[in-house]
């Protein structure tokens, strides 16, 4: 891809309106330092203290943390915070880059902001602490959630809809009601990224990984396996014949395939040297491909930049990392 297509889009999707609706979470990052350590007058045990802290968006968050740090300057955020302060740091991060947050939803009671905190000792990371696995979405929350998003669907160009957490948000009611929205306004380019319900979507572009591939045309690759190519193109093939959609299956290391009106097209990696870190790099992948969509490319470019953008955060470690203009043109040359 060449740095003139790459400016081109760039330009293109500034002023794009871009809606990304989904599990919207927070990334802590604690730095911990035994040099300050001491024992707990309570408990006699040592303590960890905390010689940095770092706080980003995650989940649904992140996506929209790439769309913005790539230029887009119109985006309209759906999902659902709780009272607690990890909904307020992620609220505060979203005000910060400039995003439309009327469809951001506070739901006080039986809902924590999902929040991933995860401590450091010596550069290597330790048991992750998880807020937000027993949320029970109420109805009012739910129907105040799509009434937002049917009332700015009219003005979006592409719809990102990012599923990361099991249940939660994305319960069969809030899915059914959204399946209603997606054939309404059949119009909008509807994406979907979802960790869990790739199989409950219908009429819509999907985003998803070799391993989810194979598991919705019934493949059984055991975990911690790589997925054969063989598998992941008869996983394309099958999943088109099926949904009659473009899809883009991320390879990880093994770069991505697209299908887009039954032709299958392979992209490889980009080679990478040195240590990196593959936290949020599918979020990057997503915001390049909607990018180069909304601005007129076909599937095959837009991944193309997609990739381009994945290739860019993997390198940045213990953040989860975004990428620029500027940095995608050096990884283009």
């Amino acid at each position: 891809m060449n740095k003139q297509l790459i400016e081109k889009i760039l330009c293109n999707a500034k002023t794009a309106k871009i809606g990304v609706v989904g599990d919207f979470c927070l990334d802590v990052y604690w730095f911990l330092n035994e040099i300050a350590s001491e024992k707990s007058l309570e408990t006699d045990l040592p303590t960890w203290p905390i010689a940095a802290q770092e706080y980003s968006l995650g989940g649904a968050g992140n996506v929209v943390n790439n769309l913005h740090a790539l230029g887009c300057e119109n985006i309209h955020v759906f999902g659902v915070v709780g009272t607690d302060p990890w909904g307020q740091n992620l609220m505060q991060n979203l005000y910060k880059l400039n995003v439309n947050c009327e469809g951001m939803i506070t739901q006080e009671k039986h809902w924590a902001t999902p929040a991933y905190v995860k401590p450091y000792k010596e550069q290597n990371e330790l048991n992750r602490i998880d807020f937000g696995n027993f949320n029970k979405l109420d109805s009012y929350t739910l129907n105040s959630l799509l009434s937002s998003l049917e009332k700015e669907l009219p003005e979006l160009e592409i719809v990102i809809i990012n599923q990361q957490i099991a249940g939660s948000l994305f319960i069969k009611e809030f899915i059914d009601k959204l399946l209603i929205l997606i054939n309404k306004f059949s119009k909008t380019t509807f994406i979907v990224d979802s960790r869990h319900n790739s199989d409950a979507f219908q009429g819509v572009m999907l985003k998803v990984n070799d391993f989810i591939a194979a598991r919705m045309i019934g493949t059984t690759i055991p975990k911690g396996t790589v997925v054969l190519q063989e598998h992941a193109l008869k996983a394309a093939k099958t999943l088109f014949k099926k949904l009659n959609k473009t899809i883009f299956i991320t390879r990880g290391i093994n770069g991505c395939i697209v299908v887009d009106e039954g032709v299958i097209k392979e992209i490889p990696s980009i080679n990478i040297t040195g240590k990196i870190d593959t936290v949020g790099a599918g979020d990057s992948m997503l915001a390049g491909i909607c990018l180069g969509l909304v601005s007129g490319q076909d599937a095959y470019n837009s991944a193309c930049l997609g990739n381009l953008a994945a290739a860019v955060t993997i390198q940045k470690l213990y953040q989860t990392g975004t990428a620029s203009p500027e940095e995608l043109l050096i990884m283009a040359s």
